[in-house]
């Protein structure tokens, strides 16, 4: 490209330069001349008219003035100019509202500054004028939005959603790989986190600062996130986010998750029988599920923690709930109810239910990146059984432990664990620790292929892969608090009491038969109720 003459006329500069870089922030185009007055709008300061370069309208409001210099010349008398221009402005003949423009713009060459423009009383009772620069340059959107001059956008629904989501995917995808890993997922979570916090200063937060170097992709976000009225937040959407992202989540030996359908969520909610006055505890909480299933049964927001220690689970589960509560604003860090904490730590041990689906890892902390297991044993035992040997460090014992704990004597605690817990030899003390201190109420069986292992998926249309492990769920009553060091002796006759067992079988067409999951389950609450009812 040929460099450009230096000697242009300053109508070539803001015709070709400034004109175009406006439009890319959404301001109106050189066309549109009832928005756009360009050196027509005439302002006597003293005995003499002037005119500014550029004046942008909306609704017949002046909302910003641009004075244009070109390479070499001064800011600031630039924007000594342009503060001159406001303060003298002929409001009477060419602004609706009665005011000035509130927004300038300085542009030396290709550069653009953006000032708000502010008048305050000095200690004599004088009138001073300035122009207090901005971080950002704010969109005609956004600029509208600060007058109150916003129109009517349509409101966000689950289909926009899913759209809005992969359009920041792809923004984020800043080397263009087509590749949607955690990474690229946190960043967006962020992001839309972030923008419901405060849909203004979103652009001084991360990940969007982390785009400094890419200002055409931190325009293509703006604009993306400009298109709807987010005001009005549905469980609808949160579940569309919730089937969006969960297939980022790793299944790898440092997270080892498995992510659990919202067929089950809903299936263990019923089990567990949650009522409004109940406490809720999920101690590894994930994408937040079952804190969303525990609103749905009307439990209120306050009665909730949900804990991960994970970047991408806590933010999503954040996420999650602000969309199905339609939190937003300050309350969006105030009133969702998830800690970034490890939920091995103690997080109190009055809950009336425990839920979870919780990690199975045969190893805590595997790759030593926590550092923190002598804290977890600050609140878990090392020696289940009393042998004088410290049981194996596994997140998967661990967890038993925890969900007994964190209930309350007559609470209710609602896992999903692995079928190996149930028969395995080697689980057979954490078989005697749960009866020791629960009476057992259900056990149900789940197919292989049902719980999903997140991945790293190229493409944002791929699928996600299905665990071929078998899982169960535990639904218990703890009877009887946790003494330590007390061993796992249990009198033979404590035992005697009927449990209800379920088995649930995949049909051969379950890959083309939609919702065969949920008929099944509902089946076995069904079931289940009947069962309780002659067994009371």
């Amino acid at each position: 490209m040929p460099p450009r003459r230096q000697n242009r006329s300053e109508d070539s500069y803001i015709y070709q330069d400034i004109l175009p870089a406006f439009e890319e922030y959404g301001y109106p185009s050189r066309s549109d001349t009832q928005n756009l007055k360009i050196k027509s709008i005439r302002i006597r300061i003293g005995s003499r008219y002037f005119y500014p370069d550029v004046v942008y309208y909306a609704d017949d409001v002046p909302v910003l003035l641009v004075e244009a210099k070109k390479e070499g010349k001064s800011k600031r008398n630039a924007e000594e100019q342009a503060k001159s221009y406001i303060h003298n402005f002929p409001i009477e003949q060419h602004s609706r509202d009665g005011r000035p423009p509130q927004y300038a713009a300085v542009t030396i060459g290709r550069r653009i500054f953006f000032y708000r423009f502010e008048r305050e009383q000095n200690k004599y009772g004088g009138i001073i004028n300035r122009l207090v620069e901005q971080a950002t340059i704010l969109t005609f959107q956004e600029l509208r939005h600060r007058y109150g001059l916003v129109v009517r956008k349509p409101a966000i629904d689950s289909y926009t959603f899913k759209v809005v989501f992969y359009e920041l995917v792809a923004a984020f995808d800043t080397l263009n790989k087509r590749e949607v890993t955690p990474q690229i997922v946190l960043k967006t979570v962020n992001l839309i986190y972030e923008f419901l916090k405060d849909p203004v200063g979103y652009v001084t937060c991360k990940p969007y600062t982390d785009l400094g170097r890419h200002p055409h992709i931190q325009m293509m976000i703006r604009s993306i996130m400009s298109q709807y009225d987010w005001s009005l937040l549905t469980p609808d959407i949160a579940l569309k986010f919730r089937g969006i992202v969960l297939r980022a989540f790793q299944g790898s030996k440092s997270l080892n998750q498995y992510i659990t359908p919202w067929p089950v969520v809903e299936f263990m909610a019923e089990l567990a029988e949650l009522k409004e006055q109940d406490k809720v505890l999920d101690f590894e909480c994930g994408s937040g599920g079952f804190l969303a299933a525990a609103l749905t049964k009307g439990v209120p927001i306050a009665n909730l923690k949900g804990i991960d220690v994970a970047d991408l689970p806590y933010y999503v589960s954040k996420l999650f709930l602000a969309l199905y509560a339609n939190i937003q604003g300050s309350d969006i860090e105030t009133k969702i109810p998830v800690l970034h904490d490890n939920g091995l730590f103690f997080h109190g041990d009055d809950w009336d239910v425990v839920i979870s689906n919780p990690a199975g890892g045969w190893k805590y902390d595997c790759y030593d990146e926590l550092g923190d297991i002598s804290k977890v044993y600050e609140n878990l035992e090392r020696d289940l059984n009393a042998d004088g040997k410290d049981d194996p460090a596994s997140e998967y014992y661990f967890s038993i432990q925890q969900a007994i704990r964190s209930a309350k004597i007559g609470g209710r605690i609602c896992l999903v664990l692995p079928e190996g817990f149930f028969s395995n030899s080697t689980a057979d003390f954490l078989r005697r620790y749960v009866a020791k201190h629960c009476r057992v109420k259900a056990i149900i069986s789940l197919p292989s292929g049902v719980f999903r292992v997140g991945s790293t998926t190229r493409y944002v249309d791929s699928g996600v892969r299905s665990s071929s492990q078998k899982m169960s769920i535990l639904f218990a009553e703890k009877i009887r608090e946790v003494v330590d060091g007390e061993g796992l002796d249990i009198a033979a006759g404590k035992l005697k009491y009927p449990v209800f067992l379920a088995a649930i079988r995949k049909p051969e067409d379950a890959r083309t038969r939609r919702g065969w999951l949920k008929g099944a389950l509902q089946q076995v609450l069904d079931a289940y109720g009947e069962w309780k009812g002659g067994t009371s």
